[in-house]
């Protein structure tokens, strides 16, 4: 079907799949870009397919589009039908371009058709043979015209550009083999293959790694619509997610599985954005489907390590400061640690009383200031240490004194002591295991699934472009990892 239409490829395979699920497709794209063409190479694929294509213009009739009116019944038999033979209501494959420019009265029929697959002729209901409708324009629906309705029946919405590679544009312009001819007959699509094809691909099951992937999805698009103030950007009905999962389910089946996997989940690329604007974003959501799992558990180990170090220091504290802890504090003059951001100034703790501080229980003590060192002195009040014989310039103000992770509590607020450099907390070894272990398997699921989309992924309506897509998308991830390994690689060098 793609021969010689230059890369058009994945267009030409995302329209069957279009065919053979029953839904239609939108072309986005300049003149000249074989948007047409694409039309032409569904119409062969079917036996005996009739086919209708026309260029919408604002001065377009019903008539020249549903077929005229039937003069010899009018005046025979008082009856309004149309000669419907050799026009849409008897097209397989129809291309309509710059469908926009179309008339309201076309479009209300045209959405009708779309919707139920039927035409009124008169007194008569005729089921449309319809396979696929493409639709085709250098432009998107204009706003506030009522097109919405419209726009929304076509699922699949794909750009067609001009050709952009060097070598691939001289290929085409050497091109002799114009007339290419139709695939022989023993390759073409009966109505019972096709039928037979969509009932089996209603059987189709759904992978937990895509139903993850979607409750995701939808959640982050409702948040996406919040902020967006409900304009409805990235809002997508319920009609469009069931025709998108039969979507899904018909490209499972036509790859030969027997169930919807991630690389289906990836079409949706090419289904859920509205408008230019807000495709970019659309697309890092929808990405963000698979990223999002991920990235959660990330945050977890993240956060464990922190709840884990945070539990092993208040342990370490419970029988006394450890060498690592405390070696990491800042001296001042041989005899205290220096506190950080203390709301008066400079403000030195006495080292020697913080092994004697607890973790969960206040102990009485005092703050003074001392001239020779420029700000408060802190002591733990013990019975080597009494207020009386010390002369200062200033009072003596009793305080609470309570041992806090990396510095103190002074009357219940905490306080950092300066350190020499980041303070790494030690964890136990079972811990950091644990925790290396999780890491780990994260780590393997998500670079599997990764590469098994982005490597070795055989999905015939996947392009090699929509794969460099999701790689790029999915970098941040590599970098959330390599953050998470220095700080494993931190805490294990001071084991």
């Amino acid at each position: 079907m793609a021969k010689g239409v230059y890369e058009k490829e994945q267009i030409v395979a995302m329209g069957l799949l279009c065919a053979v699920a029953g839904e239609n497709i939108f072309l986005l794209g300049p003149p000249g870009t074989a948007k047409s063409m694409v039309a032409n190479r569904l119409k062969w694929i079917f036996k005996e397919a009739k086919s209708f294509d026309y260029l919408m213009s604002r001065f377009s009739t019903p008539d020249e589009i549903f077929g005229p009116i039937s003069i010899s019944r009018l005046k025979n038999e008082d009856k309004y039908e149309r000669l419907v033979d050799g026009y849409l209501p008897s097209a397989d494959v129809i291309f309509l371009d710059e469908i926009w420019k179309a008339g309201p009265s076309i479009q209300n029929t045209l959405l009708t058709a779309i919707n139920e697959h039927i035409f009124r002729n008169g007194i008569q209901t005729l089921k449309l043979p319809m396979k696929v409708l493409i639709a085709a324009s250098n432009e998107l629906p204009p706003q506030g015209e009522g097109l919405e309705a419209l726009w929304d029946r076509f699922l699949v919405r794909m750009v067609s550009n001009a050709i952009e590679n060097e070598s691939t544009f001289f290929k085409m312009l050497k091109d002799q083999d114009s007339e290419i001819q139709p695939p022989e007959e023993s390759l073409l699509l009966t109505d019972e293959i096709c039928t037979f094809w969509q009932e089996e691909s209603r059987k189709i099951e759904i992978s937990p790694k895509v139903y993850d992937a979607i409750k995701t999805l939808r959640k982050m698009l409702d948040d996406a619509e919040k902020e967006n103030n409900h304009r409805l950007r990235y809002y997508i009905s319920d009609r469009r997610w069931k025709k998108a999962y039969r979507l899904m389910q018909t490209s499972a089946y036509l790859n030969g599985r027997a169930e919807i996997d991630l690389s289906d989940y990836l079409l949706l690329i090419h289904c859920f954005w509205n408008d230019v604007e807000t495709r970019p974003r659309m697309l890092e959501i929808i990405v963000g489907g698979l990223t999002d799992t991920f990235y959660k558990q990330l945050d977890s180990i993240t956060k464990k390590i922190r709840q884990d170090i945070h539990s092993e220091a208040r342990e370490q504290s419970l029988t006394g400061s450890s060498p690592q802890e405390t070696a990491n504090y800042v001296e001042y003059q041989h005899f205290y640690y220096k506190v950080e951001k203390y709301p008066k100034g400079n403000c030195f703790f006495y080292k020697w009383d913080y092994p004697l501080l607890d973790t969960d229980k206040a102990k009485p003590g005092i703050a003074y200031f001392d001239s020779k060192r420029k700000g408060i002195v802190v002591h733990l009040l013990t019975n080597h240490f009494s207020v009386g014989p010390l002369q200062n310039e200033q009072p003596i103000t009793k305080v609470s004194l309570q041992k806090y992770p990396g510095g103190i509590m002074i009357n219940a607020i905490p306080y950092a002591f300066c350190k020499k450099k980041q303070e790494v907390i030690l964890l136990s070894n079972s811990r950091l295991d644990k925790l290396q272990k999780a890491f780990s398997d994260c780590v393997f699921e998500w670079r599997n699934k990764i590469d098994s989309l982005c490597s070795t992924c055989d999905n015939i309506f996947l392009s090699s472009a929509d794969l460099l897509l999701v790689r790029e998308m999915t970098k941040e991830a590599e970098t959330k990892i390599e953050e998470l390994e220095i700080k494993f690689k931190n805490v294990s060098l001071l084991q």
